[in-house]
């Protein structure tokens, strides 16, 4: 079966500082006597289950556009069952025991449980975020990695910007794309994982976007 990995937007739905910035206008409606109804809308490109790719910081890395189809399906992914406190920095040490058997892979999610936060102050302000050590130990580790996954707000710890920056940076300057607040809370095991397919909106000269993401259990 399929399901989703993208939480559905909304007008409350809160980005990376807890900004809400999604605006919906109703431009035609039938119940007011149009012919059909329609919406104009406006969004942070970062905001709800997106992916970040590496012109988000890097100047000459590539947008969202110059992927092609098929760099949006992952037939080889790994998910990680890893319970995780309040800003808590994420290292090897916590992954290593995990991942010692496992064979390369494409994507790597990573189940952390605050998604159980989202909608509260606490899932923005106080996410767990990568540590740059951890980004180096997944890329030594695996060499078709192509993405990783998260149900955090960001890769980034609001509580520790500057290694966050440091983490985006390792990963996306070796072309690794960063999927940010998934809706993992569906896959019932992480074994269960098969197919993720990921559509992002294809914004010319985007340094990333928000996801349609599905997988096969």
């Amino acid at each position: 079966m399929w399901i989703w990995l993208s939480h559905t937007l909304n007008q409350n739905t809160e980005g990376y500082k807890g900004e809400k910035s999604l605006i919906i206008n109703n431009t035609s409606s039938i119940n007011q006597g149009d012919s059909s109804n329609s919406v104009t809308f406006s969004m942070n490109n970062h905001l709800g289950s997106h992916v970040d790719v590496p012109y988000h910081f890097l100047n000459d890395g590539t947008k969202i556009n110059e992927y092609n189809a098929s760099d949006w399906v992952f037939n080889s992914p790994f998910m990680i069952e890893k319970s995780s406190s309040a800003a808590e920095l994420l290292s090897p040490e916590r992954f290593k025991d995990d991942l010692m058997d496992v064979e390369d892979v494409d994507l790597i999610i990573i189940r952390t449980g605050f998604e159980k936060f989202r909608g509260t102050k606490q899932y923005w302000e106080s996410s767990p975020g990568f540590s740059s050590s951890l980004c180096d130990y997944l890329l030594k580790k695996f060499k078709s990695l192509k993405a990783i996954g998260l149900d955090t707000i960001s890769l980034s710890s609001l509580k520790h910007r500057e290694e966050g920056r440091k983490a985006h940076k390792i990963l996306l300057s070796n072309g690794i794309r960063i999927f940010e607040d998934l809706k993992l809370s569906e896959i019932k095991t992480p074994t269960s994982l098969k197919t993720v397919v990921s559509l992002p909106l294809i914004i010319d000269g985007g340094d990333g976007a928000p996801c349609t993401m599905i997988a096969k259990v």
